[in-house]
């Protein structure tokens, strides 16, 4: 019997699901290392009980005084929600009909898809895991209607990928665009779109495409001393900061040992945590090699979980991360993030089959999915250090 799209769906769903949950989660030290919660999900979301504050009905009085007024533990509820991840492949009538009466050019047509997507996904859930949620991919400068577009930074742009280029506050068009295809990256702060002319100032981003305050939430929206995390703004509640060390003379710094002592000092001392690892980008690594061998200090490498080998510092293992942010160093307690999750990797099968079909076209498409979101449960407890000059 011929193959066809019954025969063959088990296959999709048996053969390729493992790898595709292997390449994705496995391969993302991040991820890897912080623990999943799939258990604490109410409704679409998840709830985190916080102890912010304590009993202070605490005092010393004279014999026969008055006691101290009661007092209480402070808890505070904060929601997690739910984020919704897809990515999709399309294969044509025609490259069905060509391999129908061959099982192994059938599944070759069908692995080449749909490995390529679960790489996609892998990189650009990374990338998310080094952002704030907004989504936003890079901020623009002045572009006076043309094509080739200005931005501080193409580092986590790619030829190819599909954006809009919106007004970051409100995500209207303006004098923007939206649904551009990037043709080229010429250099480090301008790319090429397809389309007409757009005119953008900094108050313009890039997003991919729909992507606009949807994404996953990230180390830049966790480590953050202002912007609202869970619902909670801080503000209202204080404690709610993370461990933002800037140069407070502006610029980038050298860094130096007593600038990653301090600010795995401050964790210890604002927190109830303590930091676990270390994550930066590889022009700072350089930096911190070149420190090391300026003080002819020794360079001890461990190997980690995963295959990784990563320096270290203090017993700490300094990791890096092509999608970390430039001219910064995440300092994380691991035991105080989480990965909330309510669906793992799955290819979309709720009707009984992988392959649908395309509405008006000779073409069959999957959908691979995870409804997921990184949480925080102490936010005091990581420590973002910045302004550090790489090498």
């Amino acid at each position: 019997m011929p193959a066809n799209l019954t025969s063959f769906n088990p296959i999709l769903k048996n053969q390729y699901l493992g790898p595709i949950r292997e390449q994705i989660n496995s391969k993302i030290e991040l991820l890897k290392r912080i623990g999943t919660d799939e258990e604490s999900v109410v409704g679409k979301n998840f709830t985190i009980p916080l102890h912010h504050s304590r009993n202070e009905g605490i005092g010393a009085r004279s014999d026969g005084g008055t006691l101290p007024t009661a007092g209480q533990q402070g808890y505070q509820d904060c929601i997690v929600p739910m984020r919704y991840l897809y990515g999709r492949i399309q294969i044509t009538g025609p490259t069905i009909e060509a391999a129908k009466n061959n099982e192994g050019a059938f599944v070759r047509a069908i692995e080449s898809e749909m490995k390529g997507l679960s790489k996609d996904l892998k990189s650009d859930l990374n990338r998310q895991l080094f952002s704030d949620g907004s989504g936003r991919i890079a901020i623009c400068g002045v572009t006076a209607n043309a094509t080739t577009v200005v931005v501080t930074s193409t580092a986590k742009l790619r030829v190819g990928m599909v954006v809009d280029i919106i007004v970051a506050a409100t995500g209207i068009t303006g004098t923007g665009a939206t649904g551009r295809t990037i043709i080229s990256i010429p250099d480090a702060t301008t790319f090429v779109i397809s389309g007409a002319a757009i005119t953008t100032d900094d108050t313009y981003a890039v997003y991919r495409t729909g992507s606009r305050n949807l994404e996953v939430m990230g180390l830049n929206g966790i480590c953050s001393a202002t912007s609202t995390l869970q619902g909670l703004d801080v503000i209202t509640y204080p404690w709610w900061r993370a461990n933002v060390m800037l140069n407070a003379g502006g610029g980038n710094r050298a860094i130096s040992e007593t600038l990653l002592q301090t600010a795995i000092d401050t964790t210890y001392t604002n927190s109830d945590g303590e930091v676990s690892a270390i994550f930066t980008t590889v022009g700072v690594r350089r930096a911190y090699q070149v420190l090391l061998q300026n003080d002819r200090v020794y360079q001890n490498t461990k190997d980690y979980d995963g295959g990784w080998k990563a320096l270290d510092y203090n017993g700490l293992p300094f990791m890096v991360d092509k999608d970390c942010n430039a001219n910064t160093i995440y300092l994380l307690d691991e035991d105080n993030l989480k990965f909330y999750q309510l669906a793992d990797w799955n290819w979309m099968d709720r009707d009984g089959a992988i392959l649908s079909r395309v509405a008006n076209a000779d073409a069959y498409e999957a959908t691979l999915y995870k409804y997921c979101e990184l949480g925080c449960l102490a936010r005091n407890t990581q420590t973002l250090l910045g302004d550090i000059t790489e090498a």
